[in-house]
């Protein structure tokens, strides 16, 4: 086998989903919405009072690509949006694909959450402001 072999099928398989930007949950639409497969939705948690939502979809390219894999690409993606002003990732509600991932029903995660200040810590003190 040739040792270049692993390393094309990296590539090929990290290009194997299509992901849309993070979207403000009020004026999106769901991708579940008029969908011919429809997904299960779990709620996360309660939203927090003053918190905007967002939505971030993300979908396997093929039928090989797993449910597991796709949320954690999704959830990836809302943690680096909440990350950049310096909020912690606050899931609320997921929806999900049902498989069998066949004939177009492929692996599919819908998340909308919210960001939200970052808990401190028990050993860390809370910043002095002298």
């Amino acid at each position: 086998m040739p040792r270049g072999l692993p390393v094309v099928a990296a590539v090929l398989l990290a290009g194997c989903a299509s992901a849309p930007t993070v979207q403000p949950a009020a004026t999106s639409k769901s991708h579940f919405e008029g969908a011919t497969y429809d997904g299960e939705t779990v709620t996360l948690g309660r939203p927090t009072a003053g918190e905007e939502s967002y939505r971030v979809f993300q979908e396997g390219a093929t039928g090989f690509v797993t449910l597991q894999a796709v949320r954690s690409k999704a959830e990836a993606m809302a943690t680096a949006h909440c990350e950049r002003s310096g909020k912690a990732m606050h899931g609320l509600v997921e929806t999900a694909a049902r498989p069998p991932f066949i004939l177009g029903n492929f692996a599919r995660v819908e998340l909308v959450f919210e960001c939200v200040a970052k808990p401190q810590s028990a050993g860390m003190p809370a910043p002095s402001s002298k």
